[in-house]
């Protein structure tokens, strides 16, 4: 009864987001109780305080290009446009073109990639506290650090696939590519 209430959720993310959940039902078959953990990052993923939709959701597009998942990229992407995030301000997420992003989806990409390149956040921290608060920085941080959850597991289980185009309200976008991401 359990599995099949699971496959249903599964089944509603998948026609929803256009998104292939394979690598779920796997999880699932194999492990009630791992699927259930699984769940779980999902509820640290998608908490949002205090914190600018802009800056929040470019972090988590940063994060999955940074993880080189094109399927996790159009999956934030989608639900960023869901979350009627502008779709100029997506596409030049995707992009990186920092010209054409609100100041605050920019800051998101920065944070973001510093923290993923292992560089010092000081300032940026210093930044986002005068911004959005703890409780802002904490959301940018789980948004950061949960969206890569992802693309691991699916590169470990043999479901990742590297994507340069993302499409944003039906326009395809070249993604950036590693080498055009250093920290700005």
């Amino acid at each position: 009864m359990i599995r099949w209430m699971f496959n249903r959720v599964i089944d509603k993310f998948e026609k929803q987001y256009g998104y292939d959940a394979t690598y779920m039902r796997e999880i699932l078959a194999a492990s009630r109780s791992g699927f259930f953990k699984f769940t779980v990052a999902q509820v640290m993923n998608l908490h949002r305080e205090q914190v600018a939709p802009d800056a929040w959701h470019a972090a988590r597009i940063a994060s999955a290009r940074h993880e080189d998942c094109g399927p996790c990229t159009q999956l934030v992407v989608n639900m960023a446009l869901e979350a009627r995030i502008d779709s100029a301000i997506v596409r030049a997420v995707v992009a990186r073109d920092f010209a054409r992003m609100s100041a605050d989806a920019a800051f998101g990409v920065r944070l973001a990639e510093a923290t993923l390149a292992h560089a010092s956040t000081d300032e940026l921290r210093t930044e986002a506290l005068r911004r959005y608060g703890e409780r802002g920085l904490i959301s940018l941080a789980y948004a950061i650090a949960t969206t890569r959850i992802y693309p691991t597991i699916k590169r470990v289980l043999g479901h990742a696939h590297t994507c340069e185009r993302v499409t944003v309200s039906g326009e395809i976008v070249t993604a950036a590519r590693t080498t055009e991401r250093a920290v700005a």
